[in-house]
């Protein structure tokens, strides 16, 4: 059976949980956007918050490590959803664009980029993301001025 529009709705919301949960400190409910045997895949390797997640307690420990270099700041903003499925089974592709939003009267500034690649399940009537790899995109160098 195809996907439904609540389904892709369901989704989105997904989408929104998980991105609001990574950037106010809520590890364990980001961890909850997962299986409990999901993985999270940030690449490419070598930074700080990058790496292969696998399993609860792994999802749980990024989520307080990412929190600890971002401290709060971050803002996660996904676009583009291209959602594509099958009865309890879907695949997403979106975009990442990042912020860091900074002290008040600031603005907040450019982040990073990137394209997250998804599989996501429906499980007891919850869509989750049984797998979740994002690519940032390589970072232009500082402009001189």
């Amino acid at each position: 059976m195809p996907l439904t529009p609540q389904d892709h709705e369901d989704i989105r919301q997904l989408v929104a949980r998980y991105n609001f949960a990574v950037d106010f400190g809520d590890f364990e409910g980001w961890a909850d956007c997962f299986t409990p045997d999901g993985v999270f895949h940030c690449t490419p390797e070598g930074g700080p918050v990058t790496g292969l997640h696998v399993g609860r307690d792994a999802l749980v420990a990024y989520a307080r490590t990412h929190y600890s270099y971002a401290q709060g700041r971050a803002r996660h903003w996904n676009w583009n959803l291209l959602i594509d499925g099958d009865g309890d089974e879907a695949t997403m592709a979106c975009y990442l664009t990042s912020f860091r939003a900074m002290e008040p009267g600031v603005p907040a500034t450019f982040g990073a980029t990137g394209v997250y690649r998804d599989r996501l399940v429906r499980v007891d009537g919850r869509w989750l993301f049984a797998h979740r790899h994002i690519h940032v995109d390589p970072q232009p160098p500082p402009v001189d001025r």
